[in-house]
C-alpha cells in the first residue's frame, strides 16, 4: 500500500498560501516561522498546525514554514540555527522531535522568543504548549468500545470486545494516548482486549498498513491511529479489511468515510494561532507550560455523522462532561 500521491499533492496545494517568504522583516511587522522535522501533506499533525499559521497570515503575520525530510535530523538543527541567527523572526515555532535541538539553540539566543508545541522545555524564552491527548483518547476509547461491541449499530463489527491501537513509537506522549484510550474503552467494556502495536517510526505507511491488517486478523473491530503520517496506512488498512478506524490530529473522517468513525483532534492550529495572538498582545508567559485539554477545547472528537448515531454520541459526550467537570480523572503516562 502506498499513500496516494494525489492526497499529498492536494494537501500541499491547499497550503500554497503559506509560501516560503524570505524577505527581511520590517520593524513593525510581526513574523512567525515554523521549523519542522517533517513535511506537510500528512493529513494530520503538520497539516493541522499549518491551519494556525494560515489564519495568522490572513491577519497580517509574515509566515514561513520550513519543511525537512524526517530522515535528515541534521537539517532540522541547521534550519533552527539559521532562523535563530537571522534575527528576522518575532517568534520561532518548533515541535515534535526537536527537544534536543531547541535545548541547545534557545539558550544561545536569549532575546529570541520560541514556542515549543507538543513538548516542554524549561527556558525563560520558550513558551511550551502541550495537549491532553489522554483526555481526547479517553473519548476515542469510549467510542471504539461501543462500536466494537454493538454489531447491530456498527455492522462491520463482530460484536466482540476487541480493539487495537497502532502507534508510531513507544514514547511518553504516545503512551499518554494509549493510557487514556484503554481507560475509556474499559468504562464501556471492562474486559475489553486492546492490542497495542508499535510501527517503530511515524513515516512508514506500508508497515502501518500491514500491522493494521494483522491486528484486524487477530480480531480487532476498531483500530486507533496514533502514528502521524504513517497513520494514513492504518486508515487504509482498516478500510481494506472492512473494519472501523478512528483518526487522529486532523479530521480524517473523509479519507475513508465508510470506515473512519471519528477523529481525535489535537487542536494544534488553534493553539498556534492563540499563541501568536498572546505574544502580539504581550500576554504570553514564556518560561511556562500551557496545556490544552477537553475543558478549553484543545482536544476532542469530531464524528463521522454517517456512521455514529445520536445515542452513541450522547454516550461519548456524557463521558466528556464528567472529565470537564472534574468528576472523572483521566489517567496519564506523565507523572
Amino acid at each position: 500500500m502506498k499513500v496516494p500521491a494525489s492526497i499529498r499533492r492536494a494537501a500541499s496545494a491547499a497550503l500554497m498560501s503559506l509560501a516560503l517568504l524570505t524577505g527581511p522583516a520590517s520593524a513593525d511587522e510581526f513574523s512567525a516561522v515554523y521549523v519542522m522535522s517533517d513535511n506537510l501533506g500528512d493529513m494530520g499533525f503538520n497539516d493541522n498546525a499549518a491551519t494556525g499559521f494560515a489564519r495568522a497570515e490572513k491577519e497580517g503575520v509574515r509566515v514561513r514554514l520550513l519543511q525537512a525530510s524526517p530522515t535528515d535530523p541534521q537539517l532540522w538543527r541547521q534550519n533552527l540555527e539559521a532562523v535563530s541567527n537571522s534575527g528576522k523572526w518575532s517568534v520561532v515555532f518548533t515541535g515534535p522531535n526537536m527537544h534536543d535541538n531547541l535545548a541547545a539553540v534557545a539558550p544561545q539566543h536569549p532575546e529570541q522568543k520560541y514556542v515549543f508545541f507538543d513538548d516542554e522545555l524549561k527556558e525563560p524564552n520558550v513558551l511550551s504548549v502541550k495537549y491532553a491527548q489522554n483526555e481526547g483518547s479517553y473519548l476515542a476509547g469510549v467510542l471504539a468500545a461501543a462500536a466494537a461491541t454493538d454489531a447491530k449499530t456498527f455492522p462491520l463489527s463482530s460484536g466482540e470486545p476487541k480493539i487495537a491501537v497502532i502507534a508510531g513509537m513507544d514514547l511518553p506522549v504516545i503512551q499518554d494516548f494509549i493510557v487514556g484510550f484503554k481507560q475509556g474503552a474499559a468504562t464501556v467494556s471492562p474486559d475489553i482486549d486492546v492490542q497495542v502495536i508499535f510501527i517503530g517510526n511515524f513515516n512508514d505507511a506500508q508497515k502501518a498498513y500491514d500491522l493494521t491488517r494483522t491486528a484486524i486478523a487477530n480480531g480487532a473491530n476498531v483500530v486507533y491511529n496514533v502514528a502521524g503520517p504513517a497513520g494514513l496506512g492504518i486508515l487504509k488498512g482498516a478500510a481494506d479489511s472492512k473494519k472501523y478506524a478512528i483518526g487522529v490530529d486532523s479530521d480524517q473522517n473523509g479519507l475513508h468515510p465508510d470506515n473512519v468513525l471519528a477523529s481525535m483532534l489535537k487542536q494544534i492550529g488553534n493553539s498556534i494561532h492563540d499563541s501568536i495572538q498572546q505574544i502580539q498582545a504581550g500576554k504570553a508567559e514564556f518560561g511556562t507550560l500551557k496545556v490544552y485539554g477537553l475543558a478549553n477545547e484543545g482536544v476532542g472528537l469530531v464524528y463521522n455523522d454517517a456512521l455514529v448515531p445520536a445515542e452513541v454520541k450522547a454516550l461519548v459526550d456524557a463521558a466528556k462532561a464528567k472529565v470537564v467537570s472534574g468528576e472523572l480523572k483521566v489517567e496519564t503516562a506523565f507523572k
